[in-house]
């Protein structure tokens, strides 16, 4: 196992509570929570991810495109991760993203959310929950927006009010969260594992273990496919997460957030910003 530095501005929040959130608690006295998750149904994430993972004794989350190879291919191999206590989670039919965006030549005619309605967004959410409901027999489901996108027709009509109708709670792709009474359910933070190294990743880990906060880490590809996480890097994560184990609680999106829900519940905070 290997030896952290903890970085020295999270130093004073290792025997202190948050004082952002003074009242929200996290189970078994730990200072925040973790969110391991997966987008895209990729081998990758069978070959590596899943069995580092198992290995460390950790759960994640995998945001499953409804229509990747993988859901056909390899369909046994997505029931044996959620039978081992993972979360498979939707994350559209199609993976549907706005072409007119910058940097979006590589989206399809045929997959622009720019061309949708948001009865069709609703329509193919549904069928992809339907198709989970198959695979794991769970009811209650959580989301990831394709791309972060959250409107159709050129961006001037949006669907959150069906993620949040069909969803427990929904992670985007932005990364600040000063509170937990700020959490948005609809549209909840994350952090791209592939585009920092260990340090940062602690850094963003000890951030918000002083905030009192969740950390959700967004990861495609570990080890191969594409916006690739590096696999020692996953590794190296995981690894400070299991020596920190009395101080964040790592857990899927789903519990998480129901925990989550319930302590807003408990504090009366405001669900609906």
């Amino acid at each position: 196992m290997k030896t952290y530095l903890i970085p020295l501005l999270a130093f004073a929040s290792l025997t202190a509570p948050s004082v952002a959130s003074p009242n929200f608690t996290w189970p078994n006295g730990a200072g925040a929570a973790v969110c391991l998750t997966y987008d895209d149904s990729l081998p990758s994430q069978l070959d590596i991810a899943y069995p580092q993972l198992q290995a460390a004794g950790l759960k994640g989350t995998f945001f499953l495109q409804a229509k990747a190879d993988t859901m056909e291919y390899r369909l046994d191999q997505w029931r044996e991760v959620a039978r081992s206590g993972h979360e498979l989670a939707s994350h559209s039919l199609v993976h549907p993203c706005r072409q007119g965006l910058p940097g979006r030549g590589w989206v399809s005619d045929e997959l622009n959310l720019d061309h949708y309605t948001v009865e069709r967004v609703r329509s193919e959410l549904q069928l992809t929950n339907t198709l989970l409901n198959a695979i794991d027999g769970q009811t209650a489901r959580t989301f990831a927006y394709p791309c972060g996108d959250t409107a159709v027709a050129n961006g001037s009509k949006s669907f959150l009010p069906v993620t949040a109708e069909l969803y427990l709670a929904s992670r985007g792709v932005s990364s600040q969260l000063d509170s937990m009474q700020e959490l948005n359910f609809n549209n909840t933070p994350a952090f791209d594992l592939s585009t920092h190294n260990l340090d940062e990743s602690i850094a963003y880990l000890e951030d918000c273990y002083t905030k009192g906060t969740v950390a959700i880490f967004l990861n495609h590809g570990v080890g191969g496919d594409y916006l690739v996480t590096d696999p020692q890097l996953h590794q190296d994560l995981l690894e400070y997460l299991v020596s920190n184990r009395d101080r964040f609680w790592v857990d899927t999106f789903k519990n998480v957030m129901t925990h989550t829900h319930d302590e807003f519940t408990r504090l009366g905070w405001d669900k609906e910003h």
